[in-house]
């Protein structure tokens, strides 16, 4: 009987509460963030640092959004005046901007770790605002300090301003109709068509390097043997001890003041094996040592050139050490002809294509010419025959490869092409395609 009437006063004492406007809450035995049994707070912003650049919100907000009185303007600005909004930092993750004005401008967000240093601001070249059209964006800020610039650059003075910061979670990309013209700047999620051949091409896939190869041999020889595919007398050789290069040139129609080449741009390996790029300005007295070593050349070609707006004559290049050829540049071609690779020492590569043609352009006979091609790696110092093929010109004079699973090359790999003729006089051109892989 007591404890009924214990429990009887305790009911009257609640109704009168709650008919006084008042409330009692049962003890807390949910989980945080549980909105079915938390009380909502739609507004407590309690400014723990506030020296007019940055602010501390301190906000317990379930299921709402907080208002960013510091990143919000209704005060219309002169033109070329900026607003900069107020840092703040606080518990959510998102923000929400929405603004219209009468003139054009930039809309810009900020980001910081300590609320002093700015170090990002997304995009970069900020949001194009266009007058009288309501601008709408929504992002990520992560725990950072936040705030909103806005620039007036239109070339007249603002009518009126409103622009509004908002703080939430989860909030969703904003989207547009079928139907809507759609701005280069838009919020958007990364949907676009995948061509993953071309995007290596033009470098929109980090990490991987593509590389097409060329070169050419004429007047091949039948007592010679095997011969190196490139615009050179002589064999290629593999460094194994990197070397700085020697640049033979005619200095009297190339070089310093003259109207051929007059700088070159080298694709190499350096003295690491890792792949680099230089630029040389060629001198005046025929002979030049670069300023950089290297373990090979990719690819050498004429950066810069006089009237002649090529290389009048060859440019021969060699490792100053030992003074094997390395690459040559033949007259009014602008870059090297040669069908070797240097594989970056961090790296692996795939060749997926290759084309070898071969004819006799001069002369009786129809060559059948023997192409092989070899692999020379730096690290163990061996060669190794990975690929050959007979053309019989008498019946065919190209053969093209496409090769499903691709010739996989590893780090310090050298590949090039050789070819053997039994008619004097042989010409033979190659050509091969490859993506080049970073190992981190």
């Amino acid at each position: 009987m007591r404890n009924f009437i214990i429990l009887i006063a305790f009911w009257v004492i609640s109704i009168n509460a709650f008919s006084q406007g008042g409330a009692i809450l049962a003890p807390e035995t949910h989980q945080p963030g549980d909105p079915s049994t938390h009380p909502v707070v739609t507004s407590s912003i309690i400014p723990s640092v506030n020296n007019g650049a940055k602010r501390a919100l301190d906000v317990e907000v379930q299921g709402s959004i907080t208002n960013s009185e510091g990143n919000k303007t209704t005060t219309p600005l002169s033109n070329g005046s900026t607003f900069t909004g107020t840092g703040e930092i606080d518990k959510h993750s998102h923000f929400g901007i929405s603004m219209k004005t009468d003139v054009d401008g930039i809309l810009y967000t900020d980001f910081s770790n300590d609320g002093t240093n700015w170090d990002s601001t997304f995009p970069p070249a900020g949001f194009q605002v266009t007058g009288g059209i309501h601008e709408f964006h929504t992002g990520v800020k992560l725990g950072r300090y936040f705030r909103v610039r806005f620039l007036n650059d239109s070339g007249s003075d603002q009518s009126y301003i409103r622009l509004y910061t908002y703080y939430g979670d989860n909030f969703v990309p904003s989207n547009t109709p079928i139907n809507q013209s759609v701005g280069i700047d838009n919020d958007a999620s990364i949907t676009r068509p995948n061509d993953f051949a071309d995007e290596v091409v033009i470098g929109r896939r980090s990490g991987i390097s593509p590389f097409t190869k060329f070169g050419y041999r004429e007047g091949l020889t039948a007592a010679s043997g095997e011969q190196t595919v490139w615009a050179a007398s002589g064999n290629f050789t593999p460094l194994t001890t990197a070397s700085t290069f020697t640049i033979a040139y005619n200095s009297s129609t190339d070089g310093d003041s003259t109207t051929g080449a007059l700088t070159l741009y080298f694709q190499y390996v350096d003295s690491n094996g890792l792949k680099a790029e230089s630029t040389h300005t060629l001198g005046a007295t025929g002979s030049d040592v670069t300023s950089f070593s290297g373990l090979g050349i990719n690819r050498i070609a004429v950066a810069s050139s006089g009237s002649a707006q090529m290389n009048t004559n060859d440019i021969t290049v060699t490792a100053t050490t030992g003074g094997t050829t390395q690459a040559v540049i033949p007259a009014l071609q602008s870059v090297t002809q040669q069908a070797i690779f240097f594989v970056d020492s961090n790296s692996f590569a795939v060749a997926r294509f290759l084309w070898i043609n071969t004819n006799k352009l001069s002369g009786g006979g129809t060559p059948r010419v023997q192409v092989k091609g070899y692999v020379f790696n730096r690290n163990v110092a061996t060669r190794y025959e990975i690929f050959r093929v007979t053309i019989d010109t008498n019946s065919d004079t190209t053969k093209v490869i496409n090769e499903p699973i691709g010739f996989r090359l590893t780090p310090s790999d050298v590949f090039y092409l050789v070819a053997d003729t039994d008619t004097n006089n042989t010409d033979i051109n190659a050509r091969f395609s490859l993506r080049e892989y970073k190992n981190d």
